[in-house]
């Protein structure tokens, strides 16, 4: 048992020799297994590669073949993964793109706001009246007027020219410029520098300073790798020159990797933002204080002028019409209905009596002539006393002895007029407008004052008698006669109107004798001249003899009654 184990234990040759082996070249065997196998698995070499990817693309970040290599794959990738999703793309890039837009929409909304500012400043002044012809006379643009004469300088157009190759790197343009093609003018520039410096003999670090194109003005710039060249419309100060130094320094200093190898390759970059665009810079020439007001008012004056010129006539006249309105409206008979203006005419309608005062005359007294108003009056009866009086008395027609008058709606009269009138007066004065009520009373008969007039003188004859005598003196049998043909001619007048006469033959005595002897006297004395009244033709029934006591004179006259006589006596 103890040989087979010593057997055991005691290894073959094969055994030792593969031990040695192992310990010659296990190692060495192990390692090159590990490698065929990574060989042969793909994917074993795929993370060995992304282990050391990253800090190989470290360290050779700068390294410009790396980046050269690198461009296409990612652009590739870029496009393809755009295409695929363009979400990422548009979250990576929103932070940078934001900022820039929103800066783009500043700078071109200030650009609008200085443009409008500028327009509407010049708009209504007599400069912007003036450069309003100046648009119209040359075919431009009000703004390209204002913008010509306002402005002091703009840098319209920016050029960035390698100075090498003569290639642009960049160009920018102020908002609203046409741009000319960027890679004629950065051909241009090279030419002219390359001319003056072959023609003046010139070193390769001069160049050209400035030159001008009509109303253009281009400024040059030389830097180190790059040229810039503004082109300025306007005059520019000086200080425009520190700021395109400034940024040709900013490029140079910024972009000096960029420049060398666009000198070698033509490869192009991007200015960063800001560098180019600092050089777009304008200028508008500002008014002084106060300047021009003076001619601002002239024009405002004048303005007002003119508008007083054409409004005062209007106005005083539109015052004249109020005037008259309100003097119509005091008007007796005339009712002031609308008033107004159309077609350049005034306009006046309303009521009006006939009987009122012609209301041209009212507007006439105004001072406003009556022939540019249009009138439409429509006739009314007015209740006013004076229009019912006058109204009255082209209906009665009352004698000239009558005078008519208006106490509230009673229409009175006074004065002398015939029955027939008086009578015809009462009928018809009631059926006038504005009359309720009548009062002729006062109103006195004609007929009757005229028989009461020959009456009056009847009685003015006077028959005188001798001492204690019934007879008449003899002169005055005369009276006796003119006595006799009054009443007569009475008595005539008296029946024709109607009329009773009554005559009372009245006589005295003196106071000579007694009452006794005087009261026959008397009698006899009136009996006497109603004999001899009788003789002449006055009838005996009229006359009554009538003895008067009083103490007076000898003699005889008469008393004369008028009466009216009454319907059953006729």
């Amino acid at each position: 048992m103890r040989e087979l184990a010593d057997h055991r234990a005691s290894p073959t040759p094969a055994e030792r020799w593969a031990e040695l082996t192992r310990l010659l070249i296990g190692a060495e065997r192990d390692r090159l297994t590990r490698v065929e196998r990574r060989l042969d698995d793909p994917s074993l070499g795929l993370d060995a590669v992304s282990d050391a990817l990253p800090d190989a693309i470290h360290r050779r970040a700068k390294d410009p073949a790396l980046g050269a290599a690198l461009g296409p794959v990612v652009g590739e990738a870029i496009k393809a993964s755009v295409r695929r999703d363009p979400q990422p793309v548009v979250d990576a890039i929103f932070p940078v793109i934001g900022p820039a837009i929103r800066r783009a929409i500043s700078s071109a909304f200030g650009e609008l706001v200085q443009s409008i500012n500028t327009t509407l400043e010049h708009s209504f002044s007599p400069r912007g009246i003036g450069w309003r012809i100046e648009a119209m006379r040359t075919g431009k643009s009000f703004a390209e007027v204002v913008l010509r004469h306002s402005l002091r300088f703009r840098v319209e157009q920016v050029f960035l020219v390698h100075r090498v190759t003569g290639l642009l790197v960049t160009h920018v343009s102020a908002p609203g410029v046409k741009a000319l093609p960027p890679e004629m003018v950065a051909g241009m520039l090279t030419a002219l520098g390359d001319f003056a410096r072959d023609t003046f003999e010139m070193s390769v670090q001069e160049g050209l300073d400035s030159f001008a194109l009509g109303d253009l003005t281009v400024w040059v710039e030389q830097g180190p790798a790059v040229m810039l060249a503004a082109v300025i419309r306007g005059h520019a100060p000086l200080a425009l020159r520190e700021t395109l130094q400034q940024a040709v320094e900013e490029v140079q200093r910024v972009h000096a990797t960029d420049l060398d190898a666009f000198a070698t390759s033509g490869r192009a970059f991007i200015v960063r933002d800001g560098i180019i665009e600092s050089c777009l810079v304008s200028q508008v020439a500002t008014r002084a204080p106060g300047a021009g007001r003076w001619k601002v008012a002239a024009l405002a004056g004048a303005l007002l002028l003119g508008i007083g010129w054409c409004a005062a006539p209007r106005a005083l006249e539109s015052r004249r019409f109020g005037k008259a309105v309100d003097a119509l409206r005091q008007e007796p008979g005339v009712v002031v209905g609308s008033t107004g203006r159309t077609a350049g005419r005034y306009v006046l309608t309303g009521l009006r009596d006939p009987l009122a005062r012609d209301p041209a005359q009212a507007i006439l007294a105004a001072g406003l002539d009556s022939s540019r108003i249009t009138m439409h009056w429509e006739p009314y009866i007015a209740l006013r006393p004076e229009f019912v009086l006058r109204r009255a008395g082209a209906a009665l027609a009352p004698p000239s002895s009558v005078q008519l008058v208006m106490h509230g709606d009673t229409l009175s009269a006074t004065g002398v007029a015939s029955a027939a009138w008086l009578a015809r007066a009462r009928g018809l004065a009631l059926a006038l407008g504005g009359v309720s009520a009548t009062d002729f009373t006062a109103v006195r008969d004609s007929a009757e004052v005229a028989l009461r007039a020959a009456a009056d003188r009847a009685e003015t004859f006077t028959v005188s008698f001798g001492l204690g005598s019934a007879i008449p003196r003899g002169e005055f049998r005369r009276v006796v006669d003119s006595m006799s043909v009054a009443l007569r001619d009475l008595l005539r007048d008296a029946a024709s109107v109607g009329r009773t006469v009554g005559v009372e033959i009245r006589a005295t005595t003196d106071t000579v004798g007694t009452e006794t002897s005087n009261a026959p006297l008397r009698i006899a004395r009136a009996r006497v001249v109603r004999n001899m009244l009788m003789a002449s033709g006055v009838p005996a029934p009229v006359m009554t003899p009538s003895p008067d006591s009083t103490p007076g004179r000898r003699s005889a006259s008469l008393r004369i009654a008028i009466r009216a006589i009454s319907p059953s006596s006729q």
